[in-house]
């Protein structure tokens, strides 16, 4: 007999819940009930059963650490208070699967029209590997937009960083990208200033999180 299969979604907080939203409805077969929890206030009553395997949609942009060592230990943690051990199966974080979005694509390529280079921007870990996903981000968007469109890549907290890049970015105007699911301390306090920008003769545009873009993309496209 087959074994039962639950599907959990888990966002960070509640600023990718509509991302998360979305993922849970695609994810969701004909028969199967669909989980969402936050990462940040995840509780064990709100988890699936353990009588089978549970499938986790990490609604991450990056694989670091917390998707990677600290969301596994809490889910058994979560489930141990309920004296179960099931088995998990994690599945990539959302952020690895862009890249082809063509409302995404779209965007941004009336965004960059005349002298304008596109800056992404990511979250970066000190002392640790960087993630992956942003800089895969990037070279598969070098196929989607016209050729020659000048990219770069920067990191929160580690190197290298805004202030490292922006000065050698060709375009007049700076397309900032945060890669990031939703509207969070990143996006409150750490987006490149204009200010900064104007020191090196440059103007800057700062859209929307990735997440919240792509979903207003995928309504308009």
């Amino acid at each position: 007999m087959p074994r039962k299969i639950y599907k959990l979604c888990v966002s960070y907080d509640e600023a990718g819940a509509d991302v998360r939203g979305q993922v849970a409805e695609r994810v969701q077969g004909i028969s199967d009930r669909v989980w969402q929890a936050s990462f940040r206030r995840m509780e064990a009553a709100e988890l699936p059963p353990a009588d089978g395997v549970v499938w986790v949609y990490p609604v991450f942009m990056q694989s670091g650490v917390t998707v990677t060592e600290t969301l596994p230990e809490l889910l058994r943690s979560l489930y141990a208070e309920r004296g179960q051990v099931p088995e998990f199966v994690f599945k990539p974080v959302w952020g690895a699967e862009r890249g082809a979005d063509l409302g995404t694509v779209e965007v941004l390529r009336k965004e960059l029209e005349g002298n304008a280079s596109l800056l992404l921007v990511a979250h970066g870990v000190t002392g640790r590997e960087l993630p992956p996903e942003p800089s895969r981000y990037l070279q598969r968007l070098g196929f989607m937009l016209p050729e020659g469109i000048d990219m770069a890549l920067a990191y929160f907290g580690a190197s290298p960083s805004v202030e490292e890049v922006l000065p050698a970015l060709k375009g007049s105007k700076v397309v900032v990208l945060p890669f990031l699911i939703g509207e969070g301390k990143h996006m409150r306090e750490d987006m490149p200033s204009p200010e900064l920008a104007a020191q090196y003769g440059k103007t800057l545009r700062v859209l929307p999180p990735f997440g919240a873009l792509y979903l207003q993309a995928e309504q308009e496209y």
